[in-house]
């Protein structure tokens, strides 16, 4: 497939079509030692989903957040219906109707609703807010996102799909012209996925425009209608949906052809088994019982609520249980704490890596040494710095973690390399079991390639791999078995040829192939 063959534009400009409600022309911006963007180029036209995707420390945040405000550019133009306006602060961006739903939701968890859509514009008189208007005004914005919550319910009881809603909410109370969404599907389910894409095709039927930002390349193709690439701080190209392919996007993003970013592998497992767990039980989760083999890639499948992460950070002491048996290797475990899990030969990847994984304010090298750290003390427990850099050097080339100084700290990463950053830290206990909390999450495609490439080869080196991931296509590519949670319990096993998507989401709603496609974001 050639350039032509996909309606690449020869300039992020090249459009037949005048005045687009957002053209950025020749931005560029640099930070200390590092040229976040190169003279880059965009143009969005009114009422178009526009796609912005690439590799992590691409420059997409940078540029959106320059388009909004946060940032200032050191150099380039920009214009609004083809005037050229300053956007030099959050509340200029708001005034020519550019408004963020950011990945990370930032919202206020006691106050209702309502009083979180209208948040700094309350309808008032007389120096007293008129109650009654805030909430008729909520419930007509709800009923347009498709947010299904009594207005005055406290928006942190609401469900990650039902806050993200409440954001869109938000912006469209400011009379938002063109809306900005970054990852707006992490963390959803399959269901919550196809209600909100069908909440932003409704956006843009009454006149929305939206840049959309996401790792998931099927949510692009299906929502977008064109598609702008980025690479290491430059425009790539801008690409008219019509006829591209998942693949042909791959291959922009990430600068060479792949075939796919899963790799080959045969199923295969030892008989041996490496952990077995009995009757594992706790808050919301009931008798899991399950087998893990030498050599196997198990994934875990459900629903956001089903249990499965539960059940790892069980496994793992991160939260407690009050039944049920493990054992490694044949010979049982009493894991009270993460630090039994360590010694016993477990490693776990957290589904928040930022939260629960790294420490942001130190560096890498300490991020990665962390759980070994006694591997390089003296006889004083004075630590060699020297040999921990070594050893940390190694995981760094090893997984080509970008930047390579292993002083870096851990928050001036993006986050693919964040990921591999902790991969390191448990290659280097040298674990017999790696459970993966949602690997990928918020992860490039050409870092999803070395992930999955790396999880492949702890399975084929002898390692055991438990597997969460809300990404069906993900478990499909990668597990030799599948366990399916629903509702804190294991509901079903799938092996071989019946390891599908549309077997996964039977087993996960309990209902018909022809059943699983509909379904809507709620409040629960």
């Amino acid at each position: 497939m050639t350039d032509t063959d996909v309606s690449i534009s020869s300039s992020p400009l090249a459009t037949a079509d005048p005045a687009p409600l957002l053209a950025a022309t020749g931005v560029t911006k640099r930070f200390p030692g590092v040229v976040a963007l190169d003279d880059v180029s965009l143009e969005v036209q009114a009422g178009e989903v526009h796609g912005l995707i690439g590799e992590n420390g691409a420059g997409k945040s940078t540029l959106l957040k320059i388009v909004s405000g946060i940032y200032s550019a050191d150099a380039g133009e920009f214009r609004v219906d083809g005037e050229r306006v300053s956007l030099a602060s959050p509340a200029e961006a708001a005034r020519h109707g550019i408004e963020v739903i950011p990945q990370e939701l930032v919202l206020a968890p006691v106050m209702s609703v309502a009083e979180n859509i209208l948040l700094g514009q309350y309808p008032s008189r007389g120096g007293r807010v008129r109650w009654r208007e805030v909430r008729r005004r909520a419930e007509e914005i709800a009923a347009r996102v498709g947010l299904r919550a009594d207005v005055s319910t406290p928006v942190g009881e609401l469900s990650v799909a039902g806050q993200r809603l409440t954001l869109i909410g938000r912006a469209l109370a400011r009379e938002a012209r063109l809306l900005i969404m970054d990852e707006p599907t992490v963390a959803l389910s399959e269901v919550e996925v196809e209600a909100l894409m069908d909440v932003v095709r409704g956006l843009r039927a009454d006149g929305v425009t939206i840049v959309y930002v996401s790792h998931r390349l099927d949510e692009v193709l299906a929502l977008c209608d064109r598609v702008t690439v980025m690479k290491d701080g430059r425009w790539v190209a801008t690409v008219g949906v019509s006829g591209v392919t998942k693949q042909r996007l791959v291959s922009l993003i990430v600068g060479r052809d792949l075939d796919t970013i899963y790799p080959d592998r045969s199923p295969r497992r030892d008989r041996d088994v490496r952990l077995r767990v009995r009757g594992l039980s706790g808050p919301r989760v009931r008798g899991i019982d399950f087998d893990l083999h030498r050599g196997e890639v198990l994934g875990i499948a459900g629903l956001v609520g089903s249990g499965r992460s539960r059940v790892v950070r069980m496994l793992f002491g991160a939260e407690p249980h009050d039944g049920g048996t493990i054992e490694l290797d044949g010979a049982p475990l009493r894991i009270r704490h993460p630090r039994d899990a360590i010694r016993a030969g477990l490693a776990y990847l957290p589904e928040d890596r930022k939260a629960q994984g790294g420490i942001l304010d130190m560096s890498v090298v300490s991020n990665m040494t962390l759980p070994v750290l006694r591997r390089f003390a003296s006889a004083r427990s004075v630590v060699r710095r020297r040999r921990e850099r070594s050893a940390a050097d190694e995981q760094i080339e090893r997984l080509r973690v970008s930047p390579t100084d292993g002083r870096a700290l851990m928050m001036n990463l993006s986050g693919g390399n964040q990921q591999k950053v902790l991969l390191g830290r448990w290659l280097m206990t040298g674990a017999k079991v790696f459970v993966f909390d949602e690997p990928t999450v918020g992860v490039d495609v050409g870092a999803k390639s070395e992930i999955y490439a790396l999880i492949a080869g702890l399975a084929k080196s002898g390692a055991s791999v438990l597997l969460v991931s809300s990404e069906l296509e993900e478990i499909v590519g990668l597990c030799d078995r599948v366990l399916v949670m629903r509702e804190g319990a294991i509901v079903g096993e799938l092996v071989g040829e019946r390891v599908t998507e549309p077997e996964i989401l039977h087993l996960c709603f309990e209902v018909t192939t022809d059943e699983e496609s509909h379904g809507s974001v709620t409040d629960a």
